[in-house]
Order: C-alpha cells, then structure tokens, then sequence
C-alpha cells in the first residue's frame, strides 16, 4: 500500500531537517509510489521552504540521486571547515578510534555526498593509521555526563586512579574539563579543602562519577576563571601562580610565545630576548627543562634553583 502524500511530505521533511540526504529511488520503493511523486513532494518542500524564507535550501545531488538541506546562512560547517577540524582532532589522539570514527561520520552527515568523499580523501590514510591513546577508554560519555554536572552545577563524587595504580574517592566540586597535551582533564575544587586553586583530574582515570545533591556555589565558580588561568597553564601542573623573568634565545622566541601567550618584552637583543610573564610554576619548570639552554628563567630565584637541582639530578643519572 503506497503512503499518502500528507504523511510522505511530512516524513520527507523530518528526515531532511535530521541531516539525512533522501535517495530518491529508494523512497519511492519503500512508499510504494513513482520517482515522479517523490520529486512532486519534494517541490512542495522547496515552496514551503522559500515562502517562509528558510534559511536552508534543498539540493539536489544528481549523480548519487539523492535530496538534502544545505544550510545558505554558514552555520553548518564546509568541507575544508570540517577537514581542518578533523585533523586537529585525529592530532591530538584524545579519542579512542572506534569514538574518532564516530566523530568523523557525525561530521560528514552535514555534507554533500560530493563532499563526503573528500573529506574521506583528505584523512582516510590517517584514520586507518590511527593509534588509540594508551589507556584505550571511551571518554565520550563521561566526558557528556561532566559537561551536564558543570553547566546544572552539581557536586560530584569520584573514584579516581593515582598513576601509581592507588585508588581514592573526592568529592569535588567542578568547574570546566579541558583539553591538553592528550589528555582530558577535569578541572575542580576538592569540597572541605579551601585551596586558591583547583585541582585537575585526568578523566581517563575517573573510575566512577556519582551526582550530589550540593551545588556549586557562584563563590566558588568565581574563585577561578577557567579560561584566563589556561593561559598560564603548562602541562596541567598547577602551582603557585607566579610572575618569572626569562631569557629566551632568538630560535626559542616563537615556541615560548605560543606556549605563554600572556607575557610581555623587556629587553631585545640581536641574540636573544628577555620576556616577563605569569605561569602556574611547577609545569612551567617541566617544559623549560625541555627546552635545553634555549631558555634560562632569571627570576625568581626559587624556580631558577628548582631547574639547578634538576639539571644535577639529571647530570648524575648520565655520569657526567
């Protein structure tokens, strides 16, 4: 028995507005009808669609025989928007491959069929390629239940895992999850500690999350600003926020700026600069010792002796 055509004009248009792309060959199977009738309906969708002024038009994509809406007002994204944003992604192996491949077919369904196949093009070497992270744990759906904690502000309790396999509970009061260096991180206050600064949590070595009834106060949501203090974080190492003097050799200059964006000049040289700026300084001192004598911090004195300490450490591990 065909479909009549009020309940295949509505079913027409809840799957173009899902993203879906209709073929139209087999619609008319399914429905029992002609092509001729689906491309009848389809034009009372286009009508419909320019009398209400939609921002959305449809397309028809002749060589794979199918319909679909294509945003006219840029808020989907292109096909080089989407090849940018998936090799960011498949760069920072943050997923799992079976969560990436998802990832990558959600991004696509926006597409043309056209398109489709060159996004697949552009990464198809690298997908098959692709190294999980090494703790090989789907983080999408924990990180979709952090997400709803922090934005309904609710206090959560949490099994976490210690890297040296040591397990305890907190119950914490969260601010935001980011992303750096790998990793997903958690970023929270533990409740009854009155520390300045958060603490942060690999999300990967979150065991188990159960939500409180305790809310997270706006006193304490303003006690940290997520976005600004990222700019003084290096390697999700917290710290004591300090104000450093560095010198920093001409071939260093780039790489220090992109890694502190908030600094500021004091002195340049023909052979190097001197920078000031603000970092949280425990992963500082990490990365600086990274740097080799490309980077030498000035002040303060403390952490120019924490790398002196380092540096003799790492002298009598070599014998030198």
């Amino acid at each position: 028995m065909s479909t009549d055509k009020i309940n295949r004009v509505l079913l027409l248009f809840h799957k173009l507005i899902k993203g879906e792309h209709i073929h139209k060959a087999d619609f008319a199977e399914t429905h029992n009808v002609s092509e001729r009738s689906v491309e009848r309906d389809i034009e009372d969708i286009r009508i419909f669609l320019s009398e209400i002024h939609a921002s959305s038009k449809l397309v028809f994509d002749k060589p794979e025989n199918v319909y679909y809406l294509s945003s006219q007002n840029g808020s989907k994204l292109n096909s080089i928007e989407n090849v940018v944003l998936l090799k960011i992604i498949l760069g920072t192996r943050a997923l799992i491959k079976e969560e990436i491949e998802m990832v990558v077919k959600s991004l696509r369904l926006n597409l043309s069929p056209q398109d489709r196949k060159e996004i697949l093009r552009s990464i198809q070497n690298e997908i098959d390629n692709y190294i999980s992270p090494l703790h090989g744990k789907p983080l999408l759906a924990t990180l979709n239940k952090l997400n709803k904690v922090i934005i309904n502000r609710q206090a959560i309790k949490i099994m976490y895992t210690k890297d040296n396999g040591e397990e305890y509970e907190r119950v914490l009061l969260p601010l935001a999850f980011v992303f750096s260096d790998f990793y997903f991180y958690l970023v929270a206050f533990i409740d009854g500690k009155d520390y300045k600064y958060p603490a942060f949590f690999r999300v990967d070595r979150i065991k188990d999350i159960a939500v409180l009834h305790k809310k997270v106060t706006d006193e304490v949501i303003q006690k940290y600003d997520t976005g600004k203090m990222r700019n003084y974080l290096r390697l999700m190492y917290g710290g004591k926020l300090s104000t450093i003097k560095i010198k920093c050799q001409n071939s260093a200059v780039t790489t220090f700026q992109n890694i502190v964006p908030d600094h500021w000049l004091i002195k340049n040289d023909d052979d190097y600069k001197i920078f000031g700026a603000k970092i949280f300084d425990r992963g500082f001192v990490r990365w600086v010792l990274s740097q080799g004598a490309a980077i030498e911090i000035l002040e303060p004195e403390n952490l120019r002796q924490i790398v002196v300490d380092e540096i003799q450490k790492m002298s009598e591990l070599y014998n030198v």
